[in-house]
Parts: structure tokens; C-alpha cells; sequence
């Protein structure tokens, strides 16, 4: 909060007017600003006169909504142009001979909206019952009934099946075998790679050649699900960001530990796709999530589809796998498409979306959005509800804002030849959702009410660019053009609270502080920029540690209180950096992944030419080219740490501890940004040792709550090391769990008191645990059980009827997080939520607490490798912040530059703003952020507070 400084240019001058940046953006302007001079009327006979590509059929204007449901529009008529649209009622009695599309009944309304279906459950790995201890599963001899017959049912009534799914870590008991306790305490599959290899080659060979017959014959197939971790350090390298035998602690893979048991662990992820291509001609789909937001996910998937596909392009060509043809007679990939599941709430990110289907795209493969629910943020949990009223009125008109922006932007990537981006070979093929009607899998993310029911969201489906415009809002998002340094850099926004284009500018090296203001800012007739931030608030730049300018601009008044039209950019302001990543399983040496960001689009690099080897690893092939990458922009490349480049001023290429990426101490706190939230010196049971905040629930006891988790970690000097999980063996890498780090976004409380004009920030962690939304970190809410002693419950998702699923706005009070100014030598500062409502104002810090202790792993779960913890954090009623625990903020990140070859500094000049103001004073700690002692002394005492807990457990 206190890290931006805000111009506030509502009294200000306005922005210079910009010529309109496409043909719809002057439309909003109109339409709203002629304010209440037109009629109903009125309006639609000013959008006949609007440019063709503005009159939409099938008006989603209220007043204009068929009451027969028999004119109610087909979303599969609707899309037939653009993409797939499908459902997961996969059920025979839903395509008998006797049903009759229309809106009466399931079969009706499967029938009459969807030409494409997915089993959610029917084909998972433990629909083949006993494993391989049965040659004889269901499927393979009851031709008529279960499976069989639901998708021959389909396919008679012309319905595309996907099948859903060859591998996967969960439901999928036999395959691998399931995990037992071995002789030296580990918890693994006793599958080693012979035996897996063989397994699966079998699975994949009898499931999709059985399949891949008629009457009974798949479309497409995900051959693998969710392979991926969350948040991945290094997505370049796609093998280390791949769920091991034991990483992530939450679902990791037992084909992946099967596999490295003699083999590579990766090698799977190849072998189940190769299979796959030679015993079905379905599409063959990766599918994963959480990969809408988190662009490291999104990079790591594409890295791994690229690498597939070329290498299957030259093993067939050579004559090792069968090519199967595409219907203008070109080889087909081995992976034809990505999919992303869109398990999502309203908080949805759609310009990160928007990204991560460029990234897909760029790979060549199609699109499919896989798993749609976009639930409103109830704060409830699954199957309950509120009742119908106001408050959900509100909730389902915001939810058809936003799926109307959502197919708005699919069209425009759509495969079909509606679809407008001729420039991507591929498109977005499929959309389904995972449900149709409420409250569905994910509670109330649908666009149906119940059969017969049409919501908001439906409408809003059915003609999303009219339904837009109808609320006032622009019909393609908002496009802004931004001048620097004699350039003009142009981006767009689909717009809203949740909404941010992201865009990095290079800026010179002899560059100190970016001077930029709203001069620089153009936008569409009826926009105006409303704020700018600076972080850091002089707008100072150090290599490796860029300036961030967020501009908010507003539109016209939208029509409806649901709606909110305003347009966010973050600009990025950076000098040139190269940051090395680790990546011992997957390049030879001397090569290294590097990230070049801030491009000046001049400095060559000499980029190796790869080729990877039986044992999956990459080699230089002897060919190499010098190239820069386009200025402005990013890339990771393969590079010779050793190689000479040609250096401008005060920046390093070759590797060094600088330039190494690392967990590294943070003294600001950035957009968008992964972090972990570490304490300094916890006690274990009397041994100090670091901490981390942890999402995993630790168990309510007499003394605290229900709450968070803490994991020991390592500080030398400036620098986090994680621990490895004790449950795995010496051979597994200690990595960062996914559930160690969290994501900071930038929020307003709807708290009113001394914090109400600050901005805070939410923190989301990225697992996969029981459910795929992001796990925002909030308080208990004093319901019953959920607060001890003035200490609530800190959680991310509750199971237990006593809290939501997901925090909603109403009640960000509990989830927005203020922190006191970070000391900018040691990195400390305390967190802490306000609250102000119904007369009670109070603080809630962030407390570590002793007491209390997760399990080491699920003991009826064969895929939990979780590891044991004692202690962990409560968010505790407080008279001031100053009552919580001291914490630091570690990111992954490099060293800021020095210049004229003076030794690097943790510390890059800062001018630290004044202090909030608050009506309490903030003393500063400045105890040090490292121990005294020495690294191996630091490891004991981690491993000593583990097997602590182990004791505690015996």
C-alpha cells in the first residue's frame, strides 16, 4: 500500500483525445454519452446505423428476449462458425431417437446446445476396474450398456465425444500401481520404469484402440491431465516443472516416480502421446489449469508441446510413428491441441487469459477451453446457496458482464472462420463447460439456472458483443496507445476491476528515472485517464529492477450498476537484464536457459541450436545463430554462460551468483508478483530456523484455530533455500512446493476507517488440492469454530460448511492485506487485515503460532506425499499492526546490476515514501535478515524441527 505513489487526474487535465482505435471503440462513447435522449427505440435504430461488423443478430437486449423458449437461440447454431460447443451430459438417454431438442428437459437442452460432449467421470483411469489384474475390463466386453452405449448413443446424433482421460494423478487408482510404504520410510508406486513403460503402453494401447472403433468411436481424447505444477520457477524448463513422485506435496504424479525409477521421469508425459498417435486417429489434447493467470504455467506447457511435436515430426518422418494426415493433407501433430479447463470466478484476469492463448497458439496447436464454470464470488461453499434476491440479481448481471467479455475475446481466436486472427495457424476449437445448469461442480457458474432457466450468462453467451453494448460497455475491450522515447506502444484491455494489460518498454541505460505522465496516454473518445501510480513512486530504474506505472482510465457511465468501465495498463519500464535458471535435468552443460527481458533490440546473442538424446537431455547441435531479441520484448534462450557478448553499459551477460536466478529478499512489492512470505527465526521445539507460510490446513487445537501451515526453510544472507521433502529421496531436487509461494494482487478493502483510501493486496496460491479455483488467503469469520482466543482461522478454502469456497468482494475485508512499511536493509514489515463494520474496528495480524500439526501424508490417499509441520499462522485481533510476526518477503528472482563495474547490491537505491497515515506510530526493526550460523548448522536445525514433528506423530 505504501509503495505507490497516486496522481489523481479526475480535476486534473484530461488525456489528449486519440483518434478512434478501431471502429468500435467511438460506439461506446456515443451511446452513452447522448446519456437518456434515446428512447429504447431509439438506441436499436442508431446500431442499424452503426458499421456492419456492429449490427448483431439475435439481439441480447433485454427487451428483446423471446418468450417462447422455442426462439430462444442454440448456442451450437450460435458458435457453429467459430468453435465447438460442448457439455459433460454424456448419458444415452440424452441422444435417444425420441428426443426432441428444445428447453424442457436435460436431453432437450443437450440435444439443442451442444454438438460436442465429455464424460466428466465415466472415463477416468478407475473406469477400469482392478487394474491389470483384470484382462477383461467392463468396457472391453459389455458392447451394449455403460460407456459403450452412451458414446455409440452420441455419435448417432451426430454429437463429437472427447474422452476424458488416458493419464492422471487422481482417479486413477491402478494406474500406477498404488503407493505403499517402503523400507526406508518412503511412500511411492512399487512400479519401477520397466514396469510402468510396459503398463502403460498396454493402457493407452487397449483404451484408445477400443475406442477408436466404431460404433463407439472417440472425437478427441486428453491423453494427459494436470502434469504440470501450479507455479513453476523455471517454465522454460518444462521437465522440472512437471509434478514428480513428490513435488508437488498435493497430487504429485506416480507415473513420473515410476518412470525416474530407471528411467527418466519425464519420459512418460512423450510415451503416453506416442501411444496415443499410434492406436487412435482422435485429436489428441494436454490438458491442464491454473494456467490462465500464471503466464510461468502457460510457458512451461508450451515449451513441453513444442519440443513433442517436432520431435514426433522427425521420428515419423524417419519412419518411427504412423503420420496421420489433417484435412488439407498436412502431417498432423503429435499434440493437436492444449486445453485450459477455465474452472474460474469472477476475479478472472482476462487479459492474462488472452495471453495464455497466445502462448498456446504460437506452439501452432488449436485451443480448447475445456472445463467453462465462471462462478460469481459467493463466498459459500459447494451446493450451498444464497437465495434468490438483490444480492444475487446483482452477482448473475455481473457474471453475464463477464461472459459476455469472455466471448468476445474467444471469437476473436476462434478456429472456425468467424474467428478474426488469421495470423495463428491454429485457433479455439472446442469451448465446454463442466455442467450446464446450477449450482453445478462449481457453484453457480453456469449459464442455466435449472432446465428451462436461462440466466444472465446465457443471454450474455448468446450475443456477447450486443449484451455489451447494452450495458455500456465497449464491445472488444478497450485499446490504448502509449508514446516513450520517440515510440508508440499499443495494447488492449477487455477492461474491469480484474482486468490488466501487462507491457514492458525498454528504456537506455543511462536512463535513472522514466519520466512518463498522461500527456503520453492516448485512448478511445470517452475514456480519460483516471490515475497513474509510480512503483517505485520516483519511477526509478536499476537493471533487474524495473518501474511500474498502472493507468486507470474511465469510460462513459455504464447502464447498469453491475458494470464497471474502466480500462487498467501496468507498464513495465526496464533496462535490458539476463537472468540464468537452473536446469540440471534438462540442458548438457556448458548450456544454460537464460531470460532475456527489457530487450534493447540490439545485443546479439549467440543461440545454440538443440537436440535432445535418448536420456532427454539437450545437447548443442553444432549449429548456432547470433541474434537480438525484438527490442522491448522477452524471450528465454539457450546460451553459453562462457560466451562473450558484447556488453553495454554496466550490464552482465555471463553467469554469475548475480545473474543466477534465486529466492531472493524483496524490498517492494511488485504487480502480479510470486512470492513467499517468510518469518525470521521460528521456534522448533527450541530450534530457530526460518519459516514459511504454508497452504496446507493445520488442525484447530485448545489454543488456536483451524489455520495455516509453516515450512521450514534455509536464509543464507539474502537468499531462501528451500528444504527438501523429508518423504522423498536424496535423488529429488529441493524445490519450492507450490503451496510455499503466493501471488500478490493488488485490492481494495470495502473496510471504511484509516486504510480505506490504501490499496492492499490479496494473496493467492496456485494447488491443486480439492478444487481448481486460486486460493485466496483470508480470515475466519468468527463463525463457530473458527476463532480461539481472539485468534481466527486463516485459511484458503474450507470443506466444513464454516466458511466460502471462495472470499467474496462483500467481505475482501477479511482477505485484503496492509503491511507497514518494508524496511529497506532488512526486508521486514508486519501484515495485517482492518475491519470497520457494524462498529467494530480492529486489526488482525499475521501471527505464528507454535502449537498444532499436519499429518505427513494422507494415509488412505495413494497420491499425497504431504510432509508433517508443526505450527503455523493465525490471523489474531490486534490494537495495531505492530502486535504480528515480523515477516520478509523472498521472490524469484536476480540481483540488481551494478554499474561502471562496481560490486552487485541486494540493496538498489530507493527513496522510501512517508509512512500511511495511521493512528499508530510504526517503529522499524532492524535486526538482520540472515543467522549468524553457518549453512550446515541452518539444514540441521531444519531437519531436526522435521523429525520433531515425526516424534510428535509416533
Amino acid at each position: 500500500m505504501h509503495l505507490t505513489s497516486n496522481v489523481d487526474l479526475r480535476e486534473g487535465a484530461q488525456a489528449p483525445a486519440a483518434e478512434p482505435v478501431n471502429e468500435n471503440a467511438p460506439i461506446v462513447g456515443i451511446t452513452r454519452g447522448i446519456g437518456n435522449m434515446f428512447s429504447r427505440l431509439d438506441f436499436k435504430r442508431l446500431l442499424i446505423s452503426l458499421p456492419t461488423g456492429l449490427v448483431i443478430a439475435n439481439a441480447a437486449l433485454a427487451a428483446d428476449r423471446p418468450a417462447n423458449p422455442a426462439d430462444w437461440p442454440a448456442l451450437k447454431d450460435v458458435y457453429k462458425n467459430y468453435f465447438l460447443i460442448g457439455s459433460t451430459n454424456l448419458d444415452a438417454r440424452n441422444f435417444g431417437s425420441d428426443v426432441v431438442p428444445g428447453e424442457n428437459s436435460v436431453a432437450a437442452m443437450t440435444l439443442k446446445h451442444f454438438n460436442a460432449v465429455t464424460p466428466s467421470n465415466a472415463l477416468k483411469p478407475d473406469f477400469w476396474n482392478g487394474g491389470m489384474s483384470n484382462p477383461t475390463p467392463n468396457f472391453l466386453t459389455n458392447l451394449t450398456s455403460g460407456i459403450n452405449a452412451d458414446i455409440s448413443a452420441a455419435n448417432a446424433r451426430g454429437v463429437k465425444v472427447t474422452g476424458h482421460v488416458l493419464l492422471w494423478h487422481n482417479q486413477s487408482a491402478q494406474w500406477p500401481a498404488p503407493n505403499v510404504l517402503t523400507s526406508t520410510g518412503g511412500w511411492e508406486t512399487p512400479w519401477d520404469y520397466a514396469t510402468a513403460k510396459t503398463a502403460l503402453e498396454h493402457y493407452v494401447r487397449t483404451v484408445a484402440g477400443h475406442f477408436d472403433r466404431e460404433p463407439f468411436k472417440t472425437y478427441a481424447w486428453d491423453v494427459v491431465n494436470e502434469a504440470f505444477k501450479d507455479n513453476p520457477d523455471n517454465p522454460a524448463d518444462w521437465r522440472n516443472a512437471l509434478r514428480t513422485g513428490y513435488s508437488p506435496e498435493e497430487r504429485p504424479s506416480r507415473w513420473a516416480q515410476a518412470y525416474s525409477k530407471g528411467g527418466k521421469s519425464w519420459d512418460y508425459m512423450y510415451d503416453a502421446f506416442y501411444y496415443a498417435r499410434q492406436n487412435t486417429t482422435a485429436i489428441l489434447n494436454y490438458n491442464d489449469f491454473n494456467d490462465n493467470e500464471r503466464a510461468s504455467k502457460a510457458t512451461a506447457i508450451a515449451a513441453m508441446a513444442k519440443e513433442f511435436n517436432e520431435r514426433y515430426a522427425a521420428e515419423s518422418a524417419s519412419g518411427r510413428g504412423r503420420i496421420l494426415l489433417d484435412a488439407k493433407g498436412n502431417a498432423r501433430p503429435l499434440i493437436d491441441v492444449i486445453g485450459t479447463q477455465g474452472h474460474w470466478d469472477m476475479r478472472l484476469n482476462l487479459d492474462a487469459f488472452e495471453r495464455t492463448i497466445k502462448t498456446y497458439l504460437e506452439t501452432g496447436a488449436n485451443v480448447d477451453l475445456t472445463e467453462l464454470d465462471l462462478a460469481p464470488a459467493l463466498g459459500l461453499d459447494k451446493g450451498q446457496r444464497i437465495q434468490n434476491g438483490p444480492e444475487m440479481d446483482a452477482l448473475f448481471k455481473e457474471q453475464g458482464i463477464q461472459y459476455a467479455k469472455l466471448f468476445s475475446l474467444l471469437k476473436e481466436y476462434a478456429a472456425g472462420p468467424g474467428g478474426r486472427h488469421p495470423e495463428y495457424k491454429g485457433g479455439v476449437h472446442r469451448v465446454t463447460w463442466w455442467g450446464m445448469t446450477d449450482p453445478g461442480y462449481h457453484t453457480n457458474g453456469y449459464p442455466w439456472s435449472a432446465v428451462g432457466q436461462p440466466k444472465e450468462a446465457y443471454w450474455a453467451t448468446t450475443n456477447p458483443e450486443q449484451y455489451l453494448i447494452d450495458a455500456g460497455l465497449p464491445p472488444n475491450g478497450v485499446t490504448a496507445t502509449f508514446s516513450y522515447g520517440g515510440e508508440s506502444f499499443k495494447t488492449r484491455t477487455w477492461g474491469g476491476k480484474n482486468a490488466q494489460a501487462m507491457l514492458d518498454i525498454n528504456v537506455p541505460v543511462e536512463t535513472k528515472n522514466v519520466v512518463f505522465s498522461a500527456a503520453n496516454v492516448s485512448l478511445p473518445s470517452g475514456f480519460a485517464v483516471e490515475n497513474m501510480k509510480f512503483n517505485p513512486p520516483d519511477c526509478a530504474v536499476v537493471p533487474g529492477k524495473p518501474c511500474h506505472v498502472t493507468v486507470t482510465a474511465r469510460g462513459p457511465a455504464p447502464a447498469t450498476a453491475s458494470a464497471e468501465n474502466t480500462a487498467t495498463f501496468v507498464l513495465s519500464f526496464g533496462k535490458m537484464t539476463v537472468g540464468w535458471m537452473d536446469a540440471a535435468n534438462a540442458l548438457a552443460a556448458p548450456l544454460s536457459y537464460a531470460e532475456v527481458r527489457f530487450s534493447d533490440g540490439v545485443t546479439p546473442f549467440k543461440q545454440y541450436k538443440t537436440s535432445y538424446g535418448s536420456d532427454g537431455m539437450a545437447r548443442a547441435s553444432g549449429v548456432t545463430e547470433t541474434k537480438a531479441v525484438p527490442k522491448h520484448g522477452r524471450s528465454t534462450l539457450v546460451l553459453s554462460p562462457q560466451d562473450p557478448v558484447a556488453n553495454p553499459f554496466g550490464l552482465r551477460l555471463h553467469k554469475h551468483a548475480a545473474t543466477e536466478k534465486a529466492w531472493r529478499l524483496a524490498t517492494r512489492i511488485e504487480p502480479g508478483r510470486t512470492y513467499m512470505v517468510v518469518s525470521g527465526e521460528s521456534d522448533f521445539n527450541g530450534q530457530k530456523q526460518a519459516a514459511a507460510l504454508t497452504n496446507r490446513s493445520k488442525p484447530a487445537t485448545t489454543a488456536s484455530p483451524e489455520s495455516l501451515s509453516r515450512t521450514p526453510v534455509i536464509l543464507r544472507g539474502d537468499i531462501l533455500l528451500p528444504l527438501a521433502n523429508l518423504n522423498a529421496p536424496a535423488s529429488e531436487p529441493a524445490l519450492a512446493q507450490d503451496n510455499l509461494k503466493f501471488v500478490f494482487e493488488e485490492a481494495k478493502s470495502p473496510a471504511s476507517g484509516p486504510y480505506a483510501a490504501e490499496e492492499g493486496h490479496t494473496m493467492q496460491s496456485f494447488i491443486h488440492g480439492t478444487n481448481a479455483y486460486p486460493h485466496v488467503v483470508f480470515r475466519g469469520n468468527g463463525a463457530n469454530g473458527t476463532v480461539v482466543a481472539g485468534r481466527h482461522s486463516l485459511i484458503t478454502r474450507q470443506t466444513n460448511g464454516q466458511e466460502g469456497s471462495q472470499i467474496a468482494d462483500r467481505a475482501l475485508d477479511q482477505a485484503v492485506w496492509f503491511n507497514t512499511p518494508i524496511d529497506p536493509k532488512t526486508g521486514e514489515m508486519k501484515m495485517f487485515l482492518y475491519t470497520d463494520k457494524d462498529g467494530a474496528k480492529q486489526h488482525h495480524v499475521l501471527k505464528e503460532v507454535g502449537d498444532g500439526e499436519t499429518p505427513n501424508r494422507d494415509a488412505g490417499n495413494a497420491i499425497s506425499q504431504r510432509q508433517a509441520s508443526v505450527g503455523g499462522f493465525v490471523a489474531m485481533q490486534a490494537e495495531s499492526p505492530m502486535e504480528g510476526t515480523s515477516v520478509k518477503l523472498y521472490a524469484y528472482d536476480i540481483e540488481p546490476y551494478a554499474s561502471n563495474n562496481e560490486p552487485p547490491t541486494t540493496t538498489p537505491p530507493t527513496t522510501e515514501p512517508p509512512p500511511p497515515v495511521m493512528p499508530i506510530a510504526f517503529p522499524f526493526s532492524r535486526r538482520g535478515g540472515s543467522f549468524d550460523t553457518g549453512d550446515l548448522a541452518l539444514a540441521l536445525a531444519g531437519l531436526a524441527a522435521l523429525a520433531f514433528a515425526r516424534r510428535r506423530r509416533s
